[in-house]
């Protein structure tokens, strides 16, 4: 369960970091670094879902879909900001 809770708070904080990193970066490319983030984080959570299985397994596959959906999100924010 301690992996969970240290999930939440990675997310939290990439979601969080988001609106600064945006504001501040004048390169178009540098503002998905908290999008790759996320999906990197949220591949990590796959794969361990995979491994584990049984009940942690499911959790860890819930949040794998948390990241992709906050990924899906970020990516949008993103977009929209920069055109």
């Amino acid at each position: 369960m301690v992996e969970l809770s240290f999930g939440l708070v990675i997310l939290l904080v990439c979601v969080l970091a988001l609106k600064p990193i945006i504001s501040k970066t004048d390169r178009p490319n540098f503002r998905y670094i908290p999008v790759a983030t996320l999906l990197f984080g949220a591949m990590i959570w796959l794969v361990m879902a995979i491994g584990v299985g049984g009940k942690m397994g499911i959790g860890y596959g819930v949040m794998s879909i948390v990241y992709f959906i906050a990924c899906f999100g970020a990516y949008m924010y993103v977009h929209t900001r920069a055109s």
